[in-house]
């Protein structure tokens, strides 16, 4: 008789519950399918997150195929985004896309943090092209946030602030910074000396990830020529590390 074969679901299912990852799902793969199906409706999503993260990461693939699409989504509701991310990005392509669309919305966003670009763009362009955009913006932000801190800064969002804005200090000085995705500079150079204006700080930045516009430069020239300390920098990627860098240094000293 296979494991479980006559035992009520319920009780099955507990048993399930009491067993270690690994034997469990031996347990569960040596069931008829209408069993297995049984069993799985009735584990609790923790209770499925716990099979389905159990093994290494590189490995979880074979027990991710056993389970319906429900029940992925069902687990990767029941730990931290960043877990729940870790876990799906072992399902094949076609298959995440499928799931995607049923994940919560953080479990989205941190799926689309930790993908190589190429299957987070596939993501991306199942999306409606509004939703896509304003994703895209926000990875961008989070992005920058994470440039700012590798120059040694402290980044805080202040409350209520529009999207991109930053308060960033470093030497005992701060720098209100606006981050744009998109942007040659025009929009994040006016958002940051507006942002500068109400936080009290010392210095604007605008961050966008396309060449800054001539006139924009001249401008910002201008404005640190009559002692308002303003500029506009481009960063695509780490590679735009260091002169982001640079420039803090210059709104810093």
């Amino acid at each position: 008789m296979l494991p479980g074969g006559m035992m009520p679901i319920t009780q099955l299912a507990a048993m399930i519950r009491q067993t270690p990852p690994q034997s469990a799902v031996s347990m569960l793969n040596g069931l008829p399918e209408d069993r297995f199906v049984a069993v799985a409706e009735a584990l609790r999503p923790a209770d499925l997150a716990r099979l389905m993260t159990a093994g290494k990461p590189g490995s979880r693939g074979t027990v991710l195929k056993m389970f319906a699409d429900k029940d992925v989504v069902r687990a990767a509701t029941a730990v931290p985004a960043g877990q729940a991310a870790s876990m799906l990005a072992e399902l094949p392509a076609d298959r995440l896309r499928h799931v995607f669309r049923e994940l919560p919305e953080g479990v989205r966003s941190a799926l689309l943090t930790s993908l190589p670009g190429d299957q987070r763009d596939g993501l991306l362009g199942d999306m409606d092209q509004g939703h896509a955009m304003d994703v895209r913006a926000r990875l961008y932000i989070r992005a920058v946030t994470d440039a700012l801190r590798r120059a040694n800064a402290e980044v805080t969002v202040p409350e209520n602030a529009p999207p991109g804005i930053m308060y960033v200090t470093a030497y005992h000085r701060a720098v209100a910074i606006a981050a744009h995705l998109g942007d040659d500079g025009r929009l994040g150079v006016q958002e940051a000396e507006n942002a500068a204006y109400w936080l009290r700080t010392h210095a604007a930045l605008s961050v966008s990830d396309r060449p800054i516009d001539p006139e924009v430069r001249r401008y910002c020239a201008g404005a640190r020529e009559q002692g308002r300390p303003i500029t506009a920098v481009t960063w695509a990627d780490e590679r735009d590390d260091g002169p982001l860098k640079r420039v803090l240094a210059s709104l810093f000293s």
